[in-house]
């Protein structure tokens, strides 16, 4: 005998389902869409860290700016872990995501910075420069945030958190040209899909609208 339309029972006995079309049912979460990531352009960096709330804040920001790190690696930085006379300048991160360590290169913005850090702070070599909470440097970057929407350096309402800063330098390398799976590395991706989101913000990496006839 043919089942109601009405009501369809359950095996076992138990419990009752309406049937729907299919047009009414809920969709499963397979059907939900998955966002990019939230970015700064470079002069919206710029102004971010230059509202900064105290030069701690700013070294944090820099730290993610100019080397990727997350807001939980660049708050424990310390001099130890940092290597400004290297024939090439380096960060080593210890302990990253995954308890894994990796080394990246330092950039000169952020090279000149470090060396005023070292060169004025009374820090002992294993004490973390910034050394804050991850809720602290939130509320760094919160205060920066309305200070840069107060005038009009980033629209306001445009998002920003403590890993916008990292995806802003992983794009921002993307469109330099760095390769893709530098890139990973210096992120410290386990995996180079994770990184290859990031291919989604840079619309034309490899300049090839300008050659379209």
């Amino acid at each position: 005998m043919p089942q109601s339309n009405a009501v369809v029972r359950r095996r076992g006995g138990k419990g009752l389902y309406k049937t729907q079309p299919p047009a009414l049912q809920k969709p499963g979460t397979k059907s939900k869409g998955k966002k990019l990531p939230e970015f700064l352009e470079p002069d919206e960096v710029g102004s971010l860290m230059q509202l900064a709330p105290n030069p701690r804040a700013r070294l944090c920001m820099l730290l993610q700016w100019r080397a990727g790190l997350r807001v939980s690696e660049a708050i424990h930085v310390t001099p130890a872990d940092v290597h400004l006379n290297a024939q090439t300048p380096e960060i080593k991160v210890r302990q990253g995501k995954g308890k894994k360590d990796r080394i990246v290169p330092i950039h000169f913005e952020l090279n000149a910075a470090l060396s005023a850090v070292l060169g004025m702070w009374k820090i002992g070599a294993t004490e973390a420069m910034v050394g804050v909470t991850r809720q602290r440097a939130w509320q760094w970057y919160k205060e920066s945030l309305k200070s840069c929407y107060a005038i009009g350096a980033i629209p306001d309402g445009k998002p920003c958190g403590t890993h916008t800063l990292r995806h802003s330098a992983a794009r921002y390398w993307l469109m330099n040209g760095v390769p893709i799976n530098v890139v990973s590395h210096w992120l410290g991706h386990s995996n180079l899909q994770t990184t290859m989101i990031y291919l989604q913000l840079v619309s034309d990496p490899g300049g090839f609208m300008e050659r379209v006839p």
